[in-house]
């Protein structure tokens, strides 16, 4: 999947959500990699999805992944501190109910409602001292009580995809073959 530039707009029109990308990772020693935001979509309302935000944490093979932190954050939530294994820096307030991933989903109630011309209160990311993570603002209830889904997967540089692995596996053996052949003749 590839991440998202910017947001829908009708989502940052109703909700006057935003999209802030993960800076740099080489900017942050030793990070891995990142966790970068590739979808977000609207909820009906009505039902078990109604008022609440869910986050997919797929990884580079867009497998689910558990027990991963997601932070959901907002300026009356529980503390957390962020100590010196931190590679990188969460956004502010440093204050957010933290939610592992359960068969790659985490969830948490939008909150207060979102105000005419004002965002919502809580900002989502993947809390993970050692990939840096996209970040979501605005994120709150609609009046109609629409849910959010986000995902977000996670980019390693070092990662190399089964299917390329397996090429230059099969490229090192036809060149063996034909080394052979050579040699053979």
């Amino acid at each position: 999947m590839d991440n998202l530039r910017m947001l829908p707009a009708d989502i940052v029109r109703d909700w006057r959500a935003q999209l802030w990308h993960t800076p740099d990772t080489g900017k942050f020693k030793g990070c891995k990699g990142e966790y970068r935001l590739v979808s977000i979509e609207r909820l009906k309302a009505g039902g078990y999805q109604e008022l609440r935000i869910i986050v997919k944490v797929i990884d580079e093979t867009e497998r689910l992944l558990d027990d991963v932190l997601v932070a959901f954050s907002y300026s009356t939530a529980q503390q957390f501190v962020i100590d010196d294994q931190f590679k990188w820096t969460p956004p502010q307030p440093w204050r957010a109910d933290l939610v592992p991933t359960m068969a790659g989903r985490a969830e948490h109630i939008q909150g207060s409602v979102v105000k005419e011309g004002e965002p919502g209160g809580v900002t989502v990311y993947v809390l993970d001292q050692d990939y840096a993570s996209d970040f979501v603002t605005g994120m709150g209830a609609l009046a109609d009580h629409t849910g959010i889904m986000l995902t977000f997967q996670r980019f390693n540089p070092s990662f190399v995809p089964l299917e390329d692995r397996v090429a230059l596996l099969e490229h090192q053996v036809s060149a063996l073959e034909e080394s052979s052949h050579i040699h053979e003749a």
